[in-house]
């Protein structure tokens, strides 16, 4: 029986991202954005680095027989993925919060897939997989910040929780990735007639626009990202409908993000998980009846 790539599908949707411009504050091909330390080549190191970690969270779901034990699974490997990609980029942070989020939801997929074909979990809109998530991931946040105040030396994260209360990308997981399910996915299938490219940067402005976004409030507080939320919902009421405006209008946002400092990195992690998720529901359904994962 034909199978399909899942982990393969994962990959390709970083590679997607990162690709995908112009992108303000964020590296793609013509530009590094908000970043003095982080290239479009060192993208593709990290990539490499951590697909066959993707690989592995599938089968760790495929191969499950009970969620938690799953996610603790998950956190070991995904571990080492992290150490992996920080040895490959020379201690850059590339894909730390997209590493976290792939492990969860690949597992789960991998989880839902000895349950139910694809094509069903396609016609859910993957709810299931969501849920898996949330039922995997329940009051891990809270654990892991229990002991914060006796640290030395917080992550990015954990600054953020300390100084603003934001759970991150572990209150994202807990709550099935909400942003994912009611912001990226809705605006993605409302906009299916545009070119994927367009639909893309679309989508980009949409979520910097809606997002409390980690990366802007770390760089620049609750005023920074504000900011830049600002300029975003501008560009969205200006309504541009020319792809042509649209690409100068983000150059120009990447100049100004340059100049402020500022970096959307959450945007960026939430996007290539709407790339995947998208590419995963256009997947035809009359071939996934036939096939496997």
């Amino acid at each position: 029986m034909t199978t399909i790539d899942i982990a393969g599908l994962a990959r390709q949707s970083l590679l997607t991202e990162v690709a995908l411009a112009p992108k303000p504050g964020l590296v793609d091909p013509f530009s590094n954005g908000a970043h003095d330390d982080m290239d479009y080549p060192l993208f593709l190191t990290s990539v490499s680095a951590l697909t066959p970690y993707l690989h592995q969270y599938v089968a760790l779901g495929q191969q499950a027989t009970a969620v938690k034990p799953l996610f603790k699974a998950l956190r070991q490997v995904g571990a080492e993925g992290e150490r992996a990609m920080m040895r490959a980029t020379d201690q850059v942070n590339t894909h730390k919060g997209a590493n976290f989020s792939y492990a969860v939801l690949l597992g789960a997929l991998g989880w839902c897939s000895q349950r139910q074909s694809l094509a069903t979990l396609q016609q859910t809109n993957f709810a299931p997989v969501f849920e898996t998530v949330q039922t995997m991931t329940r009051g891990f946040a809270s654990q892991d910040f229990a002991k914060i105040k006796q640290k030395v030396h917080l992550s990015y994260g954990e600054q953020l929780y300390m100084k603003y209360g934001v759970l991150g990308v572990r209150g994202e997981a807990e709550a099935g990735y909400p942003a994912l399910r009611q912001l990226a996915l809705p605006f993605l299938a409302r906009h299916q007639q545009l070119p994927e490219s367009d639909r893309y940067l679309r989508l980009m402005v949409y979520l910097i626009a809606n997002l409390e976004d980690g990366n802007l409030l770390h760089r620049g507080g609750r005023e920074g990202l504000l900011r830049v939320q600002r300029v975003a919902q501008e560009l969205l009421e200006r309504q541009l409908a020319d792809g042509d405006q649209l690409r100068a209008a983000l150059v120009h946002f990447d100049h100004q993000l340059i100049d402020w400092h500022l970096s959307p990195g959450g945007t960026a992690d939430l996007l290539a998980l709407s790339v995947f998720f998208d590419h995963l529901q256009q997947l035809d359904l009359n071939l996934l009846r036939k096939v496997a994962f």
